[in-house]
């Protein structure tokens, strides 16, 4: 029987490049509000971010003659640059207008999907341990919202849209991914940085082009390659060589770096009734890893 102890060696590197994934993705809002701040942010910022991402990635594929893949393969790869696409691009879009934690804590309601999609598409039984995930989940997300400095007018009923629907589509992503195991993370990262590229490019082209000072747009192509790219890479990385059962506890670290660095950096406090409604949402994660290997 294979060892899949977190302390064997061959899972060390895995681990810990989902441990930086998670960390990265944390504190993701900090490089969003900068360049926010210095007149270039929201839309245009998240295309030409990807934009960069993807034709480096491509570039780096045709390198490598990472392209021959089978045809069949070319639907997991659109399904994975829609999915994926989503889920950053819409991750994004909630982070530069919501609260930093209630935004990560809304992402990781993947658990209410992960039992609803099982339900749909693989006819699982829900049982007592998938009704239980969905119901902290939900009573979670409830103290969070309502105690959570987002405003409930149409702006943060779009932040809030934003927040959950890019967990949703990081469940569906992460179906697809499992299903296209024979394609290399190069591959599976190119996918999704396309997608996020187009997708951020429609919500783009609705906006004016933003009027920003020269030097702060210097840094976005670092920004691209060396904090997302290691961000997607890490992840994917991470997540396609562990167990889900290590997997599923490591990620909820990105919320605890995403709440101490909003903390320190933005002075966004959490709240008593907040702190237990992050209690709930994060157990129904483990109820539901619970859940997977009963």
């Amino acid at each position: 029987m294979p060892n899949h102890s977190p302390s064997s060696t061959g899972q060390l590197i895995p681990i810990l490049s989902l441990v930086l994934g998670a960390a990265l993705w944390g504190t993701y809002w900090w490089p969003l509000h900068f360049f926010t701040a210095q007149g270039f942010g929201g839309p245009w910022l998240i295309a030409v971010t990807y934009l960069l991402l993807a034709a480096g990635g491509s570039l780096l594929a045709y390198w490598r003659r990472a392209w021959k893949i089978n045809r069949r393969d070319w639907r997991s790869l659109a399904l994975l640059a829609l999915f994926g696409g989503w889920t950053n691009v819409a991750f994004m879009l909630a982070l530069f207008h919501g609260q930093v934690v209630i935004v990560l804590l809304l992402f990781y309601l993947s658990p209410v999907w992960a039992v609803i999609l099982a339900r749909v598409f693989l006819k699982e039984s829900i049982g007592w341990r998938g009704s239980l995930a969905v119901l902290l989940a939900v009573s979670g997300t409830v103290l969070v919202v309502l105690q959570g400095q987002l405003n409930l007018g149409s702006a943060g009923l779009l932040t809030l849209f934003f927040a959950i629907s890019s967990g949703f589509a990081f469940a569906l992503s992460n179906v697809v991914m499992r299903g296209a195991r024979a394609m290399s993370d190069l591959m599976r990262a190119v996918a999704i940085w396309w997608g996020c590229a187009i997708i951020g490019l429609i919500f783009a082209l609705n906006e004016a082009w933003p009027h920003a000072a020269h030097w702060p747009v210097l840094f976005i192509p670092l920004f691209a390659w060396f904090w997302v790219g290691f961000a997607t890479a890490s992840t994917i990385y991470g997540v396609s060589r562990l167990p889900i059962r290590i997997s599923a506890v490591i990620m909820p670290i990105e919320v605890i770096v995403g709440a101490v660095s909003a903390w320190i950096w933005a002075n966004e406090a959490m709240t008593i009734i907040e702190i237990v409604g992050a209690g709930l949402i994060l157990s129904a994660s483990f109820v539901q890893l619970a859940r997977q290997q009963a």
